[in-house]
């Protein structure tokens, strides 16, 4: 299957104080071109069953149509053969002879049974026969009773084989966006991924199993009433050969254009929820900026250039209906004329079920060429799946090397020849960094915009895999499983993040912990309270990403389930930012107290955090352009570090370099030292603030 994904590469300049950096729209989604390759099907098909199963499935499918043409062709017989009596009857009446009888009985048991008058009943009596066929069964199991019997367990099977295939595929989808890298959803919106799960996961699990069953039972009554017809009045295949040819030829010109524009309409799609989520999650800032008009006309652009694609599709399938029902009434019009022609070569019976099949088959042959049409369309959403489902996943989640325990234990991290990129088509953002945090050390991390200061948090959370090496407490990151690895850090985000559910599982998801410890957290962040007035306590439900609260109390949530976790790795990616004045010093108390014995790596915007850190990292173009203490580096005026704290004004400056000065006079070298060396239970926070 050829994949064409055109990107879109519009490129904006955007000037900042430092330097100008430009930014890359989203590529637009990808979409496949060309036909449905067989090995789609296949893949569909034995994500539901397998070979065995599959084979079975469509033996019970010959079967059950095998005895539906069966059942027609005997009325044929027994008409025919009742004309022949009747012909027979009159001569020997002439004769004075006794007339003859057909054993109605006979002909009555092969074609549905003479006990038993009603299908439902023949069928209940025939199904409680199979379930006992511990006794010989006696009652007549004539054609009908077979037709019903093998449909009702070819449509249980179909059915059975592609609802568990749609159940299959979305569970693979799942797992695949789970194990998805990061970069994905940093250069896939919300709503293509929403889109899948919903449109295209809707299509397969309802639509696709009844038109796919649909199909194939008419697929196989075309070719049942096909050879009846043919073995009845040979001429027929006359006309029906090049008819099927045409509607093959009238098919595929139809597919070449409705399975494009099917695809078009699928991701014309994605922009709509997209916009919406979007719209919705900032809904805030749009009424605040007056911009509601703007923001209509956005989504009005996307709905209708989705609903032109829609009604296009539309209009497509209604041209190709039109044609067919044409074609099957000419093909309807000469059998009925070939039968008066041979009208002295056949028989009653012969013409009735000619008749009765070409007139059927009007409706099948356009029916089926619609279906086996739409069918295809649909399969468009099981090959958008297909394409998630092998998605390029993370690393393992646990390796064989599994870290000692109490792993870490000190909080020292190198990092030893560290490169970093988002993907591997995309250019590094970290070059061969050599870096080395003691233990309990403050370290300050700074640089202008797009120095690297995220990117060697994603680096050390392996967000991507970064080339070199990075130890903590001497093992090797790499060689870790992502949950071994992340599970023994955690994070303080600057946007607060809270889940749809209890109080309880926002702090405890995986329930490690005791009521009391609970609470004992809660106190130590001042919500203590605040729970014990809510309605079901520890047991109520929060709303969506915690709205219930304010910004500052989800902070403090944060804080106490990091308090909880007691990880010897705490990442705060600047808690303060968006918080007010005492709730700022809330948490910086609470760090203080709580994590005083840390490695502190502070990735920070605002210099007034990490002024007196014990030293501070420069990183500039992904590179270490300086790493000395505040003070030391404020003494070279051509340094990057010296101009970022003028930049922030000569008072604040001025302050700065007072702060610094205070901080470098009031360590002992030796002490640091001393407690570098003496330090035995330590564990690393790592401050990222909004600059």
């Amino acid at each position: 299957m050829r994949l064409k994904r055109t990107v879109s590469m519009v490129t904006v300049l955007v000037d900042v104080p430092w330097q100008t950096e430009a930014v890359q729209t989203v590529p637009e989604e990808s979409r496949s071109q060309g036909t449905i390759r067989m090995k789609m099907y296949v893949k569909y098909l034995r994500a539901g069953a397998n070979i065995v199963v599959l084979l079975f499935a469509g033996l019970v499918n010959l079967l059950a149509q095998g005895s539906y043409v069966m059942q027609d062709w005997w009325l044929a017989y027994w008409a025919g053969e009742q004309e022949k009596l009747s012909s027979t009857n009159s001569s020997t009446a002439t004769n004075g002879t006794n007339s003859t009888k057909l054993d109605l009985g006979f002909y009555l048991g092969v074609y549905g049974g003479n006990l038993l008058h009603t299908q439902s009943a023949l069928f209940l009596s025939l199904f409680l026969c199979f379930l006992l066929i511990r006794e010989p069964c006696w009652f007549p199991a004539g054609l009908t009773a077979a037709t019903i019997l093998f449909g009702f367990v070819r449509n249980l099977l179909l059915f059975s084989v592609l609802v568990k295939a749609a159940q299959s595929l979305h569970n693979s989808m799942f797992n695949a966006i789970l194990r998805a890298p990061v970069r994905f959803f940093d250069i896939n919106p919300i709503g293509r991924v929403l889109n899948r799960f919903s449109k295209d996961i809707g299509q397969v699990d309802s639509m696709l199993p009844w038109t796919f069953t649909d199909f194939i039972q008419v697929f196989l009554q075309i070719l049942g009433v096909i050879a009846v017809a043919a073995s009845v009045i040979p001429w027929i295949l006359i006309p029906v050969l090049p008819l099927l040819g045409l509607f093959l030829f009238l098919r595929r010109y139809f597919l070449q254009t409705s399975r494009d524009v099917k695809r078009l309409e699928s991701t014309t799609r994605s922009p709509v929820f997209s916009h919406l989520s979007s719209s919705l999650q900032g809904l805030w800032t749009i009424r605040a900026f007056g911009a509601e008009e703007r923001f209509q006309n956005a989504f009005d652009a996307h709905q209708n250039l989705h609903s032109e694609a829609f009604f296009l599709f539309l209009t497509t399938s209604r041209w190709f209906a039109v044609r067919l029902d044409g074609m099957c009434s000419v093909f309807v019009t000469i059998t009925t004329f070939g039968c008066l022609l041979l009208r002295d070569q056949l028989d009653a019976g012969s013409v009735g079920l000619a008749l009765s099949y070409a007139v059927t088959l009007m409706g099948m042959f356009q029916w089926g060429v619609r279906q086996s049409a739409e069918v295809e369309n649909m399969m468009t959403s099981v090959e958008r799946v297909m394409e998630y489902t092998e998605l390029e996943s993370e690393a393992p989640w646990e390796t064989k090397k599994r870290p000692p325990p109490g792993w870490p234990s000190k909080g020292l991290v190198t990092f030893d020849g560290v490169s970093f990129s988002y993907s591997n088509d995309s250019p590094p953002v970290l070059h061969g960094l050599q870096a080395m945090f003691q233990p309990q050390e403050k370290v300050g991390i700074v640089g202008r915009t797009g120095a690297g200061k995220s990117s060697l948090v994603s680096a050390l959370f392996r967000l991507a895999e970064p080339q070199g090496k990075i130890y903590i407490d001497g093992v090797v990151t790499s060689d870790l499983g992502l949950h071994d690895l992340r599970q023994k850090m955690s994070i303080i985000p600057q946007d607060p993040m809270l889940f749809t559910g209890s109080m309880r599982k926002n702090l405890d998801p995986f329930n490690q912990h005791s009521d009391e410890e609970l609470w004992n957290a809660l106190r130590e962040v001042q919500l203590k309270s605040v729970v014990e007035e809510l309605p079901g306590k520890l047991e109520t439900v929060l709303a969506e990403s915690g709205s219930n609260f304010s910004v500052g109390q989800r902070q403090l949530v944060c804080l106490a389930r990091a308090i909880l976790r007691r990880n010897r790795i705490l990442i705060i990616d600047e808690a303060t930012a968006n918080v007010d004045p005492r709730t700022d010093e809330l948490i910086q108390k609470t760090i203080r107290d709580k994590f005083r014995e840390c490695t502190v790596l502070t990735i920070a915007h605002r210099l007034n955090t990490i002024i007196d850190s014990d030293r501070i990292l420069v990183l500039d173009a992904g590179k270490i352009h300086a790493y000395d203490e505040p003070h030391v580096l404020l003494q070279d005026t051509k340094g990057i570090f010296y101009k970022m704290v003028q930049q922030t004004g000569k008072q604040e400056a001025a302050a700065l370099l007072e702060a610094a000065k205070r901080a470098y006079d009031s360590r002992s070298r030796p002490s640091v030292a001393n407690g570098h060396a003496e330090s035995a239970d330590v564990n690393l926070v790592i401050f990222e603030t909004a600059l």
